[in-house]
């Protein structure tokens, strides 16, 4: 009976050490996956994107985009970005010329958040004296981090506070409405396996969770990133490598951003949408500059 017990509770440590020694292998591809995506191409630009035709009001707006890949554009071009997305729904919502700027990268962590509110801040082309109003109905900064931190431990819980004091210092120094997207569930990405999956879905929740609160006592936005892919497969949504939103999904995630702002700010604009479309778009501009005239006079058939 003492020799059945022993070769049992020998049998459970061996078991456990190996649950930890796959754990760890697991996680340390995802770590050297998720380094090599800081070489990955991404949007970096400050650029202004202008209201729609007759319809602005000669002033402008400032949008900052900060934070990790969720937000930067990985593997797109720049014009299916989130920063240039947002920045055209913004410009038609309030009808006015909006100054972009991203200091979003692949692959950073809550340390880096410092660093990127500072160049906001600091930026000329976001300051407020380029406004005859720069109130938080006209000033933007949108946030996405923790990603980096679940995937690279870090000591103690210091991706909460860093957080906060980014959100304050937005909202102190530069009058900007906050928004966050808070950490999404990592336990989903395709490809993970247990014991990696369901401790990655524990801890993102965690954060996220942590997040939330945080955001909430700073009077800013919180918006859940895993909850805004959805509506079709999520395969398509994601990158192939499942780390990060595909084209796609960058779009999806873009409408849920200006739905957020639309909604704090009770924008009173009803966007055309016929301007998406170029030739019905080009058809009504043309009937708006002559509407008695036939465009096409040469193709009358009598």
């Amino acid at each position: 009976m003492i020799l059945a017990v022993a070769t049992m509770g020998a049998t459970a440590v061996g078991a456990g050490a190996s649950a930890v020694g796959l754990l760890r292998h697991q996680a340390s591809a995802l770590r050297r996956s998720f380094d090599d995506d800081e070489s990955r191409r991404h949007s970096t630009f400050a650029e202004a994107i202008a209201a729609p035709r007759d319809r602005d009001d000669g002033d402008s707006a400032a949008l900052a985009v900060i934070g990790d890949s969720w937000l930067c554009g990985v593997d797109v071009g720049p014009e299916h970005a989130p920063p240039t997305l947002i920045g055209r729904g913004l410009a038609r919502m309030l009808g006015t010329t909006v100054r972009v700027q991203t200091t979003a990268r692949p692959s950073a962590l809550s340390e880096d958040l410092h660093r990127q509110v500072d160049e906001v801040l600091r930026s000329p082309w976001l300051s407020r004296q380029l406004s005859d109003r720069w109130s938080e109905d006209r000033r933007f900064a949108i946030i996405s981090i923790g990603t980096g931190d679940i995937i690279h431990p870090i000591q103690a819980t210091i991706g909460i506070p860093v957080l906060n004091q980014a959100i304050n210092r937005l909202q102190r120094e530069g009058r900007y409405t906050v928004f966050v997207l808070v950490c999404p569930n990592l336990g989903g990405l395709p490809g993970l396996r247990d014991p990696l999956k369901t401790s990655l879905r524990r801890t993102s929740r965690v954060l996220a969770g942590s997040q939330w609160l945080a955001a909430l006592a700073a009077r800013a936005v919180p918006l859940r990133s895993t909850g805004s892919l959805s509506g079709t497969t999520r395969r398509s949504l994601l990158n192939e490598s499942g780390r990060f939103p595909s084209e796609l999904g960058y779009a999806q995630l873009s409408s849920t951003l200006l739905a957020a702002i639309a909604e704090r700010i009770e924008a009173p604009v009803v966007v055309d949408r016929s301007l998406d479309i170029p030739e019905k778009g080009e058809t009504a501009r043309r009937k708006e500059l002559a509407p008695d005239q036939d465009p096409h006079p040469s193709a009358a058939v009598s």
